[in-house]
């Protein structure tokens, strides 16, 4: 993708007069070239640029029928607080046919959202101030991400039938999620022509275009050696620009792997929700359980920032915690 060609053929979208658009009303006109913004440009995943819209229609319908706004720059802070304190009351639960109770987490994305949206509107001069930047962020205790243990992993190993094709597959999976940490996304977008069989490495574009070297074990090289060669034996459609598929021999889909890794933790008897995200939550544990310094896990995991990578710090400090109780002589004194 060319990314300056693309940001130059949004700029001349945007050459009209933003006068004759300030109006309230033109909030689709505004929002639709914030979205392509977003993914063209900044390279956000559809997922994000599903959640930035849903959420801003929301605002957009909450001020149409509650607020007299007129222009953009009528948006005060007191109207995003007046949004916020409306998502979780008696009147839209009451209203909203199945509305149910928003979390912090979802209140922060809203917001987070809000900012985003309203800093792109001061950028392009619609407004003179973002106010929505000045509104607090609900505060909530990060939960501790939910890891495996290598027992975990031995259990969901042996449930695996590697007598066929999907096995070897499933087999597969596993085995280069735990050891490498890549995302899902990361996961099923992946070829032949960016792993390097020699090196245990892999070449992978993550959020926002980012690249970044990765690397696996030797058992999940050993698996992956074994699924091509009876992806080659099994499917007429095979090719190189797919690495994991479906049974039909195309593109797995992120709801297929969800489903497949969630039928393996039931059957080897995990009594713990097991996601693709929870092998790279114990990829980053592991790792820093054994003194991986949190720069180096950064890189790695392809976290842009620092804060990111920090949440796993907390689950070390259990680690920590027992390593000190059992090795200071005076830790129970």
């Amino acid at each position: 993708m060319d990314s300056s060609k693309d940001k130059k053929k949004h700029e001349e979208i945007l050459e009209e007069t933003y006068e004759n658009y300030k109006d309230i009303e033109n909030l689709m006109f505004f929002v639709d070239k914030y979205l392509y913004y977003e993914e063209v440009i900044l390279g956000k995943s559809s997922n994000t640029i599903r959640s930035y819209r849903r959420d801003i229609l929301q605002f957009m319908e909450y001020i149409d029928e509650y607020e007299e706004i007129r222009t953009f720059e009528d948006v005060e802070m007191l109207t995003i607080r007046s949004f916020i304190a409306y998502l979780n009351s008696d009147e839209r639960l009451k209203k909203k046919k199945n509305a149910k109770v928003v979390s912090k987490r979802s209140i922060n994305r809203k917001i987070s959202a809000l900012r985003t949206f309203f800093k792109y509107l001061q950028e392009k001069k619609v407004i003179q101030t973002n106010k929505v930047m000045y509104v607090n962020m609900p505060k909530f205790e990060k939960e501790l991400p939910n890891v495996l243990s290598k027992d975990d992993l031995n259990k969901m190993r042996s449930v695996i039938n590697t007598e066929k094709i999907t096995g070897i597959r499933d087999r597969l999976i596993i085995e280069l999620l735990y050891s490498s940490g890549i995302r899902a996304s990361e996961l099923i977008n992946l070829n032949e022509y960016v792993i390097d069989f020699n090196e245990r490495e892999m070449r992978i574009v993550g959020k926002g275009d980012k690249e970044r070297i990765t690397f696996f074990s030797r058992n999940a090289k050993k698996w992956l050696e074994k699924y091509i060669e009876e992806k080659k034996k099994e499917y007429k459609n095979y090719s190189k620009e797919i690495l994991i598929t479906n049974s039909k021999g195309k593109k797995l889909t992120t709801r297929s792997l969800r489903r497949l890794i969630s039928n393996h933790a039931t059957e080897a008897g995990l009594q713990k929700e097991v996601t693709p995200h929870v092998f790279r939550h114990s990829f980053a544990t592991e790792l820093l359980n054994n003194g991986v310094d949190i720069r180096y896990l950064q890189e790695l995991l392809g976290h842009s920032s620092i804060s990111t990578t920090q949440v796993y710090t907390h689950v070390s400090k259990s680690f920590l915690r027992s390593i000190y109780m059992s090795t200071h002589p005076f830790a129970n004194e």
